[in-house]
């Protein structure tokens, strides 16, 4: 109720500030969120095997963030860390289920307070609705109900349980056809669109017109491949874990990522058609474009399918920003940046202040290759359960993880061993460094957990 409250009270003042809103030249934004997609799996990544041509396009007009991480890689903690600018254990939500607090910013808030039309259209995986969130139009949601991408649940905007129904087409076309709607209509005030699809989390299944796009046999494995994770704590259960038979098997791999690349390719096709219906109503001068996974996955990497791990394939992102009214660095970024970075991205590029209780940092200066980054980002994964529990430090150069449970840990120099394979944990050589990160951690625990 106090959610749904604090949405009410916007409409007045969002009206008041719409009557002088054609005179507005702040920029539009488009936010575009894709799910449980692996660092990897994009072009300007690196990767020669899938193509993802209109997002290759966006990193090569703007900035791609090549270092960006999620600071608890599960789906409603990673999606409240970048709407609220904090870290799980600030906004509450440390776990799927868990509500975000009354006293943390919200993302939609902030910009329909400052007068911005805020939409959201997709997948929404947090508490309430994204109406009862601040969000003042949009289009189908995701929220609740049948999980699939041929036959999706899905809500009107406003609408209630007893609306839902299930979608006609793919999860991906008709999300992009909802979007594209809207971006063709006229708009009194600024907006900011927010896109959360549901690809690429599984089921693993190509769109219609897709299957066969790619070869399972050209398919080649994670460089970290393996049967089964080096560790103890690990929940084969999980549902994430089910997807695959266990141990791992090559040819299971390889043939669920090439329907895993085939999703991701479509959704780059449906990307490319809301970047051509900007340019069509020509305002894509005038809108800052970010695209960003909310969590990685590692499809096989380690052992493991999901996304609850340390390791990188869970933890790192994709993200790219699209600034045109910022002259971009060339050569991309590869500074340490979060997803919690978004949220005051977003308010420096509307003019709106950056709330004190935001965590994150706005990307602008990195933007355009000013500024310092950050020397290290703390993660997260807690299982209520307690079947898995961990928590990592990173640097630039090194990594920290401690499983909870079972008492391992993981040290790994990112440098010399960027697939983390190379447990170096209780070496001599890199007992300063150990030490010195372990202190960092357990003192980030001691402030983050304690609150």
């Amino acid at each position: 109720m106090k959610s749904l409250f604090r949405s009410l009270i916007l409409i007045p003042t969002l009206a008041l500030i719409s009557l002088n809103a054609k005179e507005d030249d702040r920029p539009n934004i488009l936010l575009i969120l894709s799910d449980d997609h692996n660092y990897r799996a994009l072009g300007c990544s690196g990767n020669k095997a899938i193509r993802t041509p209109h997002l290759d396009r966006l990193a090569a007009e703007g900035v791609y963030f090549n270092r960006c991480f999620t600071p608890n890689p599960i789906c409603t903690p990673s999606r409240a860390c970048i709407f609220t600018g904090q870290d799980s254990w600030t906004n509450g939500v440390i776990f799927n289920g868990k509500a975000i607090r009354e006293d943390s910013p919200v993302m939609p808030v902030l910009l329909a307070n400052a007068g911005y039309e805020t939409a959201f259209i997709g997948k929404w995986h947090n508490d309430g609705k994204p109406w009862t969130r601040g969000y003042t139009t949009g289009g189908r949601c995701w929220a609740g109900g049948k999980f699939d991408h041929f036959e999706m649940d899905v809500t009107p905007f406003g609408g209630e349980p007893k609306d839902r129904v299930t979608a006609d087409r793919y999860s991906t076309t008709l999300f992009t056809d909802d979007a594209v709607e809207y971006l063709k209509k006229t708009h009194a005030a600024p907006f900011c669109l927010v896109l959360a699809y549901t690809v690429a989390h599984d089921d693993f299944l190509a769109p219609p017109g897709y299957e066969g796009k790619y070869s399972p046999e050209a398919i080649l494995l994670p460089p970290n491949f393996m049967a089964k994770p080096p560790f103890k704590q690990f929940n084969p259960t999980i549902r994430d874990e089910r997807e695959l038979p266990f141990p791992r098997v090559e040819k299971d791999i390889r043939a669920a990522t090439a329907e895993y690349y085939a999703m991701i390719e479509h959704m780059d096709e449906n990307i490319g058609r809301m970047l051509s219906t900007l340019e069509e109503k020509e305002i894509d001068k005038e809108t800052v474009v970010i695209f960003c996974s909310v969590k990685g996955l590692s499809m096989g990497s380690h052992g493991i399918i999901g996304k609850q791990t340390m390791y990188e394939e869970g933890l790192r992102t994709s993200l790219i920003v699209r600034h045109p009214g910022l002259k971009a660095a060339a050569g991309g970024n590869s500074e340490l940046v979060s997803t919690t970075d978004i949220l005051p991205t977003v308010c420096e590029a509307a003019g709106i202040s950056i709330p004190e209780a935001v965590e994150g940092k706005s990307l602008l200066d990195h933007y355009q290759g000013k500024g310092e980054g950050r020397e290290r980002l703390f993660f997260s994964y807690h299982d209520p359960t307690r079947s898995t529990v961990t928590r990592a430090v990173r640097t630039k150069r090194h990594k920290l993880v401690q499983h909870l449970v079972t008492g391992e840990r993981q040290l790994f120099d990112l440098a010399e061993d960027p697939i983390e394979m190379d447990n170096l944990t209780g070496k001599p050589e890199v007992k300063t460094i150990e030490d010195a990160l372990t202190k960092d951690l357990e003192r980030w625990r001691e402030g983050a957990e304690g609150r």
